[in-house]
């Protein structure tokens, strides 16, 4: 079984993680060129993941533009994670997100992706909590996440999620946002859209039934 997981992992990351990422990074990181005329910034990324190649990613697209990144990435760590995280690269940080409880830092843009749907889209009052604290730490946050449209966009999500997360041990969410209840969620808030990215096309070609980019959304909120 564990090998099979094993194969599946790396099949995943050659055929889909890495048009996923280097789509995705690159996006962020021309929403973070358009909107921040500074050479020298601070990204919060809020559920890093044991992976955080995103934010790596992220970094290296900004630096070729001559922004120069401090990143602090937060998650659920072990202590042994965080140790290896921490010697990876320089300025890049991890830390437990306990830690953020008595963090007195400010960013220049938070980063949540693909995080919200994991913490139950129906625990609003986590999530609003969750995205009040954020957004205290920056003027701005950038969301990605998912739409479903019913059933079947439903399945096609959950196949997608369950893929991508073949290395950890979390749970594929049984329900994703729907534009109406998170329009209500963003409103309640009393946040604004600043930037919306909705046409990416995540995936190769020859999985047409992944590459709806109805399904992917990504938000600069202020």
């Amino acid at each position: 079984m564990l090998i099979k997981k094993r194969k599946f992992k790396f099949l995943r990351d050659i055929f889909i993680r890495a048009r996923y990422e280097e789509t995705l990074s690159k996006s962020i990181a021309d929403i973070i060129k358009r909107n921040c005329k500074k050479k020298k910034i601070k990204i919060l990324d809020f559920g890093s993941g044991i992976e955080p190649s995103l934010i790596q990613s992220i970094k290296n697209k900004l630096s070729k533009a001559s922004i120069n990144v401090t990143s602090h990435g937060f998650d659920l760590y072990e202590k042994d994670q965080i140790n290896k995280l921490n010697n990876k690269s320089k300025n890049e940080f991890y830390f437990h997100t306990n830690k953020l409880i008595n963090s007195t830092e400010i960013y220049d843009f938070v980063i949540i992706s693909d995080v919200l749907h994991h913490m139950d889209i129906e625990n609003l009052n986590l999530i609003k909590d969750t995205i009040k604290k954020l957004k205290l730490r920056s003027k701005y946050l950038i969301i990605k996440d998912h739409f479903q449209y019913g059933f079947f966009s439903n399945q096609i999500i959950r196949l997608m999620d369950f893929f991508g997360n073949l290395n950890s041990n979390i749970r594929t969410p049984k329900k994703y946002f729907s534009k109406e209840n998170f329009t209500n969620l963003i409103e309640n808030l009393n946040l604004k859209i600043k930037y919306e990215i909705l046409d990416n096309r995540y995936h190769p070609n020859f999985l047409p039934i992944f590459n709806n980019p109805k399904y992917h959304f990504i938000y600069l909120l202020e």
